[in-house]
């Protein structure tokens, strides 16, 4: 009974291969290429090899004369591509070894990286996610060599749309991204702790924002071209706050100042400090009106003093100098001059009627009488 079974068997292997029409063989294609393998009705069919007239190599499965099933693929110029086939093209899943070292491990789709799949680059980079056409698309995550790692959405290769990137020195941004730049809104934190939460354009923050300083202080409003520039608001740990103008991150144009110590200023700025016509109101109550330059009185100023007096003169640099007009509280009136901010020269006093009490002239602030 044994022997009669191994006979059947024997005798059913070339009646299936008969029937098959399968044999193993060398042929020469219509191409011109070299075969060899098993063929059916004159094509490669099932495994086989085709040396290739350009020199590319295949070995795998055949069906129809097509590359179909699992194979590899060697090029001329040393690219290699081991997986799965379909109609002639790579389709499912592989690995492609690229000439310049890069490895793609993953889905494939006629001929394209299509699917999920990872890329190992020859400079030690790797990215894991989403790809059509060859491209990064698609959610996914790349992992520079140097730690630094970009994770969210791709678009024809490049970060665009939602994502977050974490620098080497442990900066993060999360938020827009268009063509590889920051763009829209996000949130970046500095490796020194500061934050801007805001508007981004060009991977510049341009637009609305709130900038938190590693001291405390914060900054809220209008940025141009990565710099403070527009209207905003400057609160600092201490209590003090500006809100008004700002060019290049800089006090510039009109805007109030309140000090910690209750003083007001309101007026012109520049480069970061009082320039133009200005008013200072102090806390004693004490009110400056004037030219300022380089965060000092400088030119006509006026001040009316709590008490009630008043002084109406010129000013250089912060000190009195030039002619002047005082009253005190009192209605005595002084006209005269100043000269490092000391009465100097010839003067008048009159009373609150306007009848002279007193002339002469005052030497470096030493006074004589007519």
């Amino acid at each position: 009974m044994k022997n009669l079974f191994i006979t059947i068997i024997f005798c059913m292997i070339p009646y299936f291969a008969m029937s098959q029409g399968q044999e193993v063989k060398s042929i020469v294609l219509k191409t011109g290429d070299s075969y060899k393998g098993d063929v059916v009705n004159g094509k490669p069919s099932g495994r086989g090899i085709t040396t290739y007239k350009n020199g590319d190599v295949y070995e795998g499965d055949f069906v129809k004369g097509k590359r179909q099933g699992e194979g590899t693929y060697t090029f001329s110029d040393g690219e290699k591509y081991t997986g799965q086939w379909f109609q002639d093209q790579q389709h499912g899943k592989g690995i492609f070894i690229f000439k310049n070292g890069n490895v793609y491990d993953g889905l494939w789709y006629k001929d394209y990286q299509q699917g999920k799949g990872v890329m190992r680059y020859y400079n030690g980079d790797v990215y894991v996610g989403q790809w059509i056409m060859d491209k990064r698309n698609g959610m996914g995550r790349y992992t520079f060599a140097n730690g630094a790692y970009y994770d969210g959405a791709w678009k024809d290769d490049v970060k665009s749309g939602h994502g977050r990137f974490v620098w080497k020195d442990g900066s993060t941004y999360v938020g827009d991204w268009v063509k590889n730049v920051k763009e829209g809104k996000g949130v970046y934190i500095y490796h020194s702790g500061e934050e801007y939460n805001g508007e981004w354009k060009n991977d510049l923050r341009n637009g609305k924002g709130v900038y938190k300083f590693s001291n405390g202080d914060i900054y809220e409003g209008d940025y141009l071209d990565d710099e403070r520039t527009g209207q905003g608001i400057l609160r600092y740990k201490n209590g003090e706050n500006y809100t008004g103008r700002f060019l290049k991150g800089l006090r510039s144009g009109l805007g109030t100042m309140v000090w910690e110590n209750g003083d007001i200023y309101v007026g012109n700025w520049e480069n970061g400090l009082q320039g133009g016509q200005g008013k200072l109101t102090k806390r004693n109550k004490d009110v400056i009106e004037g030219q300022f330059r380089n965060g000092k009185m400088d030119g006509q100023i006026t001040i009316h003093y709590a008490d009630g007096s008043k002084f109406r003169g010129m000013y250089r640099d912060g000190i009195r100098n030039g002619a002047a007009i005082e009253q005190d509280k009192k209605g005595v009136r002084f006209e005269g001059s100043y000269r490092n901010n000391v009465r100097d020269g010839k003067f008048t006093e009159t009373d609150r009627n306007g009848k002279v009490i007193a002339q002469g002239y005052y030497d470096n602030g030493v006074r004589h009488n007519n």
